[in-house]
């Protein structure tokens, strides 16, 4: 799906900008018009014009609580915070400046907690206990009672603030509690801590689901969990070795992230050899499409990885062959009939075979206009057909 640009990198991450919309994350309006500022193809012309368009919201939304308007607020915070995540996206594909990152992501996490003090959603920021340290969160509770509650977290480059308009807000419109949180190689436990992404992810949720039960509200025997992105591989991954979990959510499917790499690189650096084709493209990083210069740079980032050898391995590691057959929860596979990363090698019909346990594939289209990588532009079409299937499978009541 072409969108405002392009390059096809630049027209999906707009199209990701705007795809939260339905819960205050976008206005079409800003979105467009920011996009007719930006050169495309140009990382700098993007960094300025989405953080031109987060500083004048983030404007708005404190004019907006300084007068009292509390709900203006909370919608202009809410888009600011997403506006300050687009700004920050290429920055780790052009080299950036470390301060000039590290302060773009910190004022999008501040305008999201200002968006979630000026709601009357009940809200409340978490630090999960994980090896000597902590996790960051976000706990948003649905009401009154023990509820039935969704564990959300992203995968190669999500924050767990972007979950509360890929999960949280539309596990909130139909009763669910939501724990958002994040793992090493997300979010702040990257940025902040230096934590690189694992590829025993039970090792994250273990602690995540000991520490869920103690949050009001929660039942612990109604518990489910879902991945997006490559988290379409951590959370089945984290499942395989939990019995806690009532149902599972890889949205999208994903079985090898060697695979999906090793893909995107075809036609592009050449070379038969995979380990010989990926130094081939990292040695002329700047010569690559916006989308694999991306990809490479991201993956050194979050795998803390300084070779091609030490990417392809680690890679590797994230892998379900003889991990998916272990899960015993009710697991739904998504699959984007057009995704740029998963399609061509099949990943959620590879994962889906592998499982032994109760489940379904379920395909968006790009004729529903949800053919895109997690379903960008269609949201509400997902989280319509997400939350049904999990409401079947994880009763309203014990």
């Amino acid at each position: 799906m072409k969108f405002l640009f392009t390059d096809a990198a630049f027209s999906y991450e707009a199209l990701r900008a705007v795809a939260y919309t339905p819960y205050d994350g976008a206005d079409l309006g800003e979105v467009v018009a920011t996009a007719a500022t930006i050169e495309d193809g140009d990382l700098e012309s993007w960094y300025s014009g989405w953080y031109g368009l987060a500083e004048r919201t983030r404007e708005i939304a404190d004019r907006a609580r300084e007068a009292g308007h509390a709900e203006s607020a909370r919608c202009a915070y809410l888009r600011a915070s997403n506006y300050f995540r687009t700004a920050e996206f290429f920055l780790v594909a052009g080299q950036p400046d470390e301060p000039r990152q590290l302060r773009t992501y910190r004022r999008g996490v501040d305008c999201f907690r200002q968006a979630l003090e000026q709601s009357t959603i009940s809200w409340q920021p978490v630090r999960i206990p994980y090896e000597g340290t902590t996790l960051d969160g976000h706990y948003l509770r649905a009401g009154a009672g023990p509820r039935r509650t969704l564990l959300a977290h992203g995968g190669f480059d999500s924050t767990g603030e972007e979950m509360y308009f890929a999960a949280g807000a539309a596990a909130l419109r139909r009763g669910w509690n939501c724990l958002l949180f994040e793992g090493p190689g997300q979010g702040a436990a990257l940025r902040e801590r230096g934590l690189v992404l694992r590829p025993d992810w039970e090792a994250v949720v273990t602690p995540v689901l000991d520490f869920a039960p103690t949050l009001p509200g929660v039942d612990p025997d109604r518990i489910a969990l879902l991945g997006m992105s490559l988290g379409g591989l951590l959370a089945p991954r984290a499942a395989a070795f939990e019995d806690r979990l009532a149902g599972c959510i890889a949205f999208d499917g994903m079985h090898s992230a060697a695979e999906v790499v090793l893909d995107a690189l075809t036609g592009v650096a050449g070379g038969a050899d995979p380990l010989e084709t990926l130094e081939s493209a990292l040695a002329d990083l700047d010569a690559q499409p916006t989308s694999l210069r991306w990809l490479l740079s991201q993956a050194k980032w979050t795998l803390g990885a300084s070779t091609a050898g030490e990417i392809l391995e680690r890679l590797r590691e994230s892998d379900l062959s003889g991990v998916a057959q272990k899960i015993t929860c009710p697991t739904l596979v998504c699959d984007a009939e057009a995704d740029h990363f998963t399609a061509a090698t099949a990943q959620p019909q590879k994962l889906h075979a592998e499982l032994t346990c109760p489940k379904e594939l379920m395909t968006f289209t790009a004729a529903e206009g949800a053919g895109e990588h997690c379903h960008m532009g269609a949201m509400t079409l997902f989280h319509q057909r997400a939350f049904d299937w999990l409401d079947e499978t994880v009763p309203a009541q014990t």
